[in-house]
């Protein structure tokens, strides 16, 4: 039984592509990744936003309410 010869340069060819197919597909993944965690903080923060402004106007018209004593005390 014979073996193939025993060549060394493809075999550092070989490990050289797997090396940079290895880093290149790492970067490509966490490049992904830090996409998806900016997407899901930007989400987060204008979902703050949103619920802030909700909250600021929804506290106007409770001092709006609040400062009419006839809509308080029931009385004219």
């Amino acid at each position: 039984m014979t073996f193939a010869p025993f060549n060394v340069a493809l075999q550092v060819i070989a490990a050289f592509t797997i090396f940079i197919l290895g880093y290149v597909s790492l970067f490509v993944s966490l490049m992904i990744c830090l996409f998806i965690c900016l997407a899901v903080a930007k989400g987060i923060y204008e979902g703050a936003k949103k619920v802030r402004t909700y909250a600021m106007k929804s506290a106007s018209a409770k001092a709006f309410l609040l400062s009419n004593g006839a809509l308080i005390s029931g009385t004219d």
